[in-house]
């Protein structure tokens, strides 16, 4: 099915195949890859129909192309996809009013409209632009709203990764440090540790996960394996550690669940035992995690090739042992079980994400992004 934007097919031609970049058998071709322009997104055959059960949509970020993707079904067509450029689109987090979106030196928010006809079809929500916070060189990671922390709220958070700590926008200065770790001397845009998710749990900022806990410029990224860790805010206490760069905490069904993206795992901390318990393994470095009842969705990039050989990532050498080729895309999995229910591969010129989240009970959700001026000018809401 063709969108304004991208594409969502099963079923391929030989000639739509080359053109996707795909040879004619189906395989996998770089050169055509890159020259094939627009994202093409693969959907498992279950795909469109459970996400129609949901009763909602599907949100994902890819800073290496600056693109947001919604992906959301309508009754009559199933199954379709936007993608909307943004800049470096990192940290997102959406709800029936608003939607925000951190890029590495920006912070949006577009705020949901309410319903409209688009193209010919009927949207259940129209996200548009509405402000914008400059945050400088933040490179924001994982985005949290409505939360508190030690007795205050705050509209939103982000993991400012840049200056090591968690901000807050600020109408004034270029961002509010809330917190950062004691073993980071100085607020300074060097990436200290890699400070790059945060979670809630119910309600008030909780848990971060650190690359590693170190205090010069880039230091983390001299081993990355044995080295990531998760802080319990409330305590600042490590809750586990001996990871391989992890990300997206995310607190649900009485457990933490992150992803152990160095090894490619799904899991969740034992926190009394402080270990990570592996439940999935996942087709590529996984970032971006959401849950929908008993079924977790995992965003996935394929590995750099500069990143084969970091110390420490053991992903590449652990998909050539199994025989598992990496993927872009998202990975749904059943969480009681451990094992995949569905996926959607994406390929073309997108091949890492970073974040992906559920928006309940809004199925068909249109955003023009900084497109469509005719939207932005007829499309006004007031109190």
């Amino acid at each position: 099915m063709h969108t304004n934007d991208s594409v969502v097919t099963t079923n391929w031609s030989k000639a739509e195949l080359e053109r996707s970049g795909f040879d004619s058998e189906g395989n996998r071709d770089e050169n055509l890859v890159k020259s094939a322009g627009k994202p093409q997104l693969f959907p498992s055959s279950g795909f469109s129909a459970w996400l129609s059960t949901t009763g909602g949509s599907l949100f994902f970020s890819t800073y290496q192309s600056g693109r947001i993707f919604l992906l959301g079904t309508h009754p009559d067509t199933g199954l379709y996809a936007l993608d909307r450029a943004v800049g470096t689109a990192m940290g997102l987090t959406v709800d029936k009013d608003k939607l925000w979106v951190g890029t590495r030196d920006q912070i949006w928010r577009f705020s949901n409209t309410g319903s409209g006809v688009i193209n010919g079809q009927h949207s259940q929500a129209v996200f548009m632009p509405r402000t914008c916070h400059l945050t400088g060189n933040s490179n924001t990671h994982d985005i949290l709203t409505d939360v508190t922390f030690r007795g205050k709220h705050y509209n939103l958070l982000f993991a400012n990764t840049s200056f090591s700590c968690i901000a807050a926008p600020d109408e004034h200065y270029s961002f509010l440090p809330v917190w950062q770790p004691k073993f980071i001397s100085d607020l300074k845009p060097e990436d200290r540790c890699h400070l790059n998710g945060i979670g809630a749990r119910e309600g008030e900022l909780r848990y971060a996960s650190f690359c590693g806990k170190t205090d010069t410029p880039l230091a983390w990224k001299e081993q990355q394996t044995g080295t990531g860790f998760i802080m319990d805010l409330a305590t600042e206490e490590t809750i586990c550690e001996g990871l391989s760069m992890p990300h997206s905490p995310r607190w649900h069904g009485g457990k933490l669940w992150l992803l152990n993206s160095g090894e490619g795992e799904l899991g969740y901390v034992d926190i009394e035992r402080k270990k990570f318990i592996p439940v999935a393994n996942c087709a590529g470095f996984a970032r971006g995690l959401c849950f929908i009842g008993s079924y977790a969705v995992v965003g996935l990039s394929r590995l750099r090739p500069k990143k084969h050989d970091l110390p420490g990532i053991n992903l590449h050498q652990k998909c050539i042992d199994n025989n598992i080729n990496q993927h872009c895309g998202i990975q749904i999995f059943d969480i009681n079980t451990g094992k995949l229910a569905h996926w959607l591969n994406i390929e073309g010129p997108v091949t890492e994400l970073y974040d992906v989240a559920f928006l309940e009970n809004i199925a068909s959700p249109y955003s023009p992004g900084f497109r469509e001026p005719e939207l932005h000018n007829s499309i006004i809401n007031l109190p």
